[in-house]
């Protein structure tokens, strides 16, 4: 990537992006013709490039265009449904479906840009109660109308066929507005009261209300009343939030947990404290993962396993609409659950991948125990252990290592690498020779602190789709999410050491693929 280009796609935020793209009229939107699952694809000879190498095989993707922000999560009679930000220069809510969480149909447009406004983020309920007047069961969505003008209002749009098709209510916006930067509504049902609340981010002050997520409540999801905010006191501009309560592992406590995205770091936070209906309190903010893709997370409403389900879009403003465009661009993260558990009296979020991910389990690979790993010794040299789309799971014991690590998408001048520093108990992944794209000094490398556990070992999950890499360290205490553009070739991998041998205790790889290719 050229000096200049890089240097224009570094300055590029969302910010930026809602002040100077386009707009439209809402009207009712059929469903499109479904298309089958695009995180299936085809099966290739491996001695013939695929014609789309970067396609995730068991990732959500678009088959065409533009994606950004998860939208909408709800789950209603067996099925996942999934809206999303489509349209690179105007956006709106395209739509897939699961029952499993890996495989997906696309159902195309739900909720459309007009000749003067964009659909921008937001959320689903099922309204089981018919408090709206839909019906019952009727799927509600709040959406963000982002006005060509600037300003940016909340409104509704609703379905009573479990999603084939969405109209817009005919009484938008829900809850007016003349400001700009005022979106992602995500509205909940909140027992106590038997009422709805809903979040919404005021990423920029006004004169009246301080930045922060503002707290609504409402009896028919049509009638909103300001209850409080959260305040941004940092100004880092929180955008995409939500709000929902979690237990406490081993105990009969529960905490709520507010994910964000702050706009100046490119990431997403989890704000954990106590809700009373009224107001949040935070008790402790935790980095949801430290990788340079992984923004605008959403939590599924209704699923059956009271496990946090979510899922995140895979990218990063400061360069996503300058990365390699083969006809399409964006994809999400594996949907991931998450732990919520006090460690030395302080609160910890563990991430894990969902359960689903076994079902792409086609092969095991290779089999290690007890395996030495130094300077001239790789104990997977010589297994069947290489690919594009792998699941590693491996449990290594630094020893005498400075430096102990991991390979993948090997191949001529390319590797993409996970490293741990022992020294600096630092955990690293390195993408400088990934392939195309990224190269040193720009978004090459990311860091964070990772102690080793009790019995001195450290546990490495990692989960590699042609375009990503996903790193869920320590039973997901740390995680890391990236993209790469390998070659279609660079399939090896290896394991290393540096200044010192290591102690490979166990080792599993598995070859991955989608249920429809088997």
């Amino acid at each position: 990537m050229k000096e200049e280009s890089m240097k224009e796609s570094s300055e590029l935020s969302r910010r930026r992006m809602i002040q100077t793209v386009g707009a439209g009229l809402l009207s009712t939107v059929a469903l499109g013709s479904a298309s089958s699952s695009v995180s299936a694809t085809e099966s290739v000879s491996e001695d013939v490039e695929d014609p789309h190498p970067w396609r995730p095989e068991y990732h959500f993707s678009p088959s065409e265009g533009w994606m950004n922000d998860p939208n909408g999560l709800v789950y209603h009679e067996g099925i996942f449904h999934l809206f999303y930000q489509a349209g690179a220069d105007r956006r709106r809510w395209d739509h897939a479906t699961s029952t499993d969480l890996i495989n997906w149909t696309e159902h195309g447009t739900k909720v459309p840009d007009t000749e003067s406004m964009q659909a921008f983020s937001g959320g689903a309920v099922i309204d089981t109660e018919n408090t709206a007047g839909f019906g019952e069961d009727a799927l509600v969505a709040m959406y963000t109308g982002h006005h060509d003008e600037g300003f940016e209002d909340q409104r509704i749009a609703y379905s009573t066929d479990n999603g084939e098709t969405v109209h817009n209510y005919a009484k938008n916006p829900v809850i007016e507005s003349d400001e700009d930067n005022f979106r992602d509504p995500k509205p909940f049902w909140y027992e106590p009261d038997e009422s709805w609340r809903m979040v919404v981010g005021r990423v920029e002050g006004t004169e009246d209300r301080p930045a922060g997520i503002e707290i609504y409540s409402s009896e028919n999801l049509l009638d909103w009343t300001y209850e409080s905010t959260y305040v941004d006191e940092g100004d880092n501009g929180w955008e995409c939030p939500s709000l929902f309560e979690h237990p406490v592992e081993g105990t009969d406590e529960t905490k709520w947990i507010i994910p964000i995205s702050p706009i100046e770091l490119r990431s997403v936070e989890y704000h954990i404290g106590d809700f009373d209906g009224t107001e949040f309190i935070v008790e402790e903010i935790i980095r949801a993962d430290y990788g340079y893709d992984f923004y605008a997370t959403q939590r599924w409403g209704n699923a059956p396993d009271d496990d946090g389900l979510n899922i995140t879009w895979m990218g990063n403003w400061e360069y996503a609409m300058d990365a390699p465009d083969p006809g399409w661009q964006g994809a999400m993260t594996i949907p991931r659950t998450i732990t919520l558990r006090k460690e030395n009296g302080s609160l910890e979020v563990l991430q894990h991948p969902a359960k689903e991910i076994t079902k792409t389990r086609q092969e095991t690979l290779a089999k290690l125990c007890s395996e030495r790993i130094t300077p001239g010794r790789d104990p997977l040299e010589g297994t069947n252990v290489e690919g594009r789309t792998l699941e590693i799971d491996a449990t290594i014991d630094p020893q005498s290592a400075e430096k102990v690590g991991l390979r993948v998408r090997e191949g001529e001048d390319q590797q993409s690498v996970v490293t741990y520093d022992a020294g600096e108990e630092e955990l690293r992944f390195n993408r400088s020779n990934s392939g195309e794209f990224f190269e040193d000094g720009f978004y090459d490398e990311t860091t964070t602190s990772l102690e080793r556990r009790d019995d001195g070992t450290i546990k490495l999950h990692v989960l590699v789709d042609r375009s990503s890499v996903e790193i869920f360290a320590n039973d997901g205490q740390k995680t890391m999410t990236n993209l790469i553009y390998p070659d279609w070739e660079s399939t090896e991998v290896s394991l290393f050491s540096e200044n010192g041998s290591a102690q490979l205790e166990h080792l599993v790889a598995y070859d991955l693929c989608t249920t429809d290719n088997v």
